[in-house]
């Protein structure tokens, strides 16, 4: 069949995927899914789920389908896998939201929970299933109201803002935090009672979920705050706290930040590693208005501490703490590139020869928001082209595009035979920054084509289709991958196409079959393709409405 609403399909492995699904999909898929899950025991599938979870943009559409096949798994931990890998996909994964809803009568609360998030993550296209979300707000668990509550707020249900408000003062402080962070999902609504989400800082408990709800709201429901952010959030002892506080400065205007600069600059003094590293941050946050700060950032430069006080959430030899919350000369050299200190754009070169790669990493961060004065340490940036820890080296060539630095781009190439995928790409992507440059590499380019990861090709592709006469060269290889399975090869190639001018119109009837290929992203990248060509053509072009599959509006072309 080839509706899976109508007919259920029978697995190998003793669960039917009767899905009841609105969208047109492949049951063969089910079936495939059902034959590589054959023999896997649970710890493996759910391994599998986290993978897709984790990664699920490399997976696209193939990942959403082999999640929604587990829907009908007969463990329950199954499902709630399944349920929040589904979760993470937002909006793609829509078309599933009919499965995903029938598990909120689940016996089992974790997959009820899971069924919340996952329609939430969903947004509006799911609003259909918000009476059912409303009533469990009220009578289910404590964790599965708390995520009834935002998935509400993520579906723009904006009838229920009232009875969310109410919430923010109920005697749990799950469920008080989630109403805050549901008013901060809801614009004017929240900002109606930002005065009400502001009264839950004094609350430790409620005090992360209260600032971020205000930082969500924007600027202007943070600034009548701005003393309790800092005096409650900035001190705060949890760093995910901390960083909130840090973050809801941005765009605070000068004036409502003149109050409280003072004192988070000497909070760069403070006897606690962590809220150094926070105050560091939120001038960083602050901008421009920080600017005449710079200096006390600098002094920060010289500190070599480690906040160790949250080792509890070091997990397998790894931190979860970003590292700008740890060590405050991390700290200092983002906030300095944040607030464009480019008269210290030398003393941010220097920490390029730090012993530790993350503060390597923070200041190649740092000196790629430069501009000019970064342009001018060029040669300390390209050396670490050859740092030993490929996230300097993928680092170093984002910066190298950034300043669009071309002295140093010809350097470039070179990584195209780096063992690290990432370091390939993000090279790739920095010499298209520069089309007259890439220009004189078009072999070395082309080589990538054959490379064996498929984001490297596209990134390959993308460069070819920005080098202009030299990339028309070319145009019948790109539009050999239009045929490949990878989703974001197929896009990098129509949008390659749709820059090489009669050379790539030649395969408009090519990109024309992207236009129903049910992929949202490759649609769309068709069809601005399609509308490229049209418009270097002199309208030459007839450009029709098309409706895709999914409603979205797209164009499509058809030869004179």
């Amino acid at each position: 069949s080839r509706h899976c609403g109508s007919i259920s399909c029978h697995s190998l492995v003793g669960w039917r995927v009767g899905l009841g699904c609105d969208k047109v999909v492949d049951c063969g898929l089910h079936f495939r899914m059902a034959v590589q899950m054959r023999g896997k025991s649970k710890g493996q599938i759910l391994r599998d789920l986290q993978i897709i979870e984790d990664t699920g943009e490399v997976h696209g559409q193939d990942g959403i389908e082999a999640a929604v096949a587990l829907l009908a798994h007969s463990d329950p931990e199954v499902v709630a896998a399944a349920l929040l890998s589904l979760s993470g996909r937002g909006e793609e994964a829509a078309w599933c939201a009919g499965p995903c809803a029938r598990h909120l009568s689940s016996a089992s609360a974790s997959v009820r929970g899971a069924a919340a998030l996952a329609l939430g993550s969903f947004g509006g296209a799911a609003a259909e299933f918000a009476s059912q979300l409303a009533k469990m707000m009220d009578g289910d668990k404590e964790d599965v109201r708390a995520k009834c509550v935002v998935a509400l707020a993520q579906m723009g249900v904006e009838s229920e803002a009232g009875r969310i408000a109410d919430l923010v003062n109920d005697t749990s402080p799950v469920i008080s935090a989630a109403a805050c962070q549901a008013l901060g999902l809801m614009g004017e609504e929240g900002e109606r009672r930002s005065g009400l989400i502001a009264a839950k800082m004094d609350d430790p408990q409620t005090r992360h979920a209260a600032i971020a709800a205000l930082g969500q709201l924007g600027s202007s429901s943070c600034e009548p705050y701005v003393a309790g952010i800092a005096s409650k959030g900035l001190t705060d002892s949890d760093s995910i706290t901390r960083q909130a506080a840090a973050a809801a400065f941005s765009g605070v205007s000068a004036a409502a930040l003149g109050p409280v600069m003072a004192q988070v600059v000497d909070l760069l003094g403070s006897d606690h590693v962590g809220v150094r590293c926070t105050a560091a941050l939120a001038l960083g946050y602050m901008g421009e208005s920080a600017l005449p700060h710079a200096a006390k950032l600098v002094e920060l430069l010289s500190d070599t501490s480690e906040d160790m006080s949250e080792m509890h959430v070091q997990v397998g030899g790894v931190y979860r703490v970003f590292v700008t919350a740890r060590r405050p000369k991390c700290a200092a050299l983002v906030a300095l590139g944040m607030i464009g200190a480019q008269g210290e754009a030398r003393s941010c070169a220097k920490a390029l020869e730090d012993d530790l790669y993350e503060v390597r990493l923070c200041a190649l961060e740092a000196l790629s928001s430069l501009g000019d004065a970064a342009r001018a340490q060029s040669t300390e940036i390209a050396a670490c082209l050859e740092d030993p820890t490929y996230f300097v080296r993928v680092k170093a060539c984002q910066c190298i595009g950034a300043l669009r630095a071309e002295d140093v781009m010809t350097s470039l190439p070179e990584l195209f035979e780096d063992k690290a995928p990432s370091v390939k790409i993000a090279a790739l992507q920095a010499l298209m920054e520069s089309p007259r440059i890439a220009e004189s590499f078009p072999s070395e380019v082309f080589k990538c084509i054959s490379d064996p990861v498929p984001l490297v090709k596209a990134a390959a592709v993308s460069v070819l289709g920005c080098m202009g006469d030299t990339g028309k060269c070319y145009a019948s290889i790109i539009a050999s991958m239009l045929n490949e399975q990878d989703v974001r090869l197929r896009c990098a190639a129509c949008d390659a196409l749709g820059k090489l001018g009669d050379h790539g119109a030649a395969f408009a009837d090519e990109i024309e079959l992207c236009l129903h290929s049910g992929v949202p992203e490759l649609e769309e990248a068709a069809s601005l393709a399609l509308e490229r060509l049209n418009s270097a053509s002199g309208g030459g072009m007839m450009i029709e409405n098309f409706e895709g599959e999914g409603g979205h509006a797209i164009t499509s072309l058809e030869g004179e």
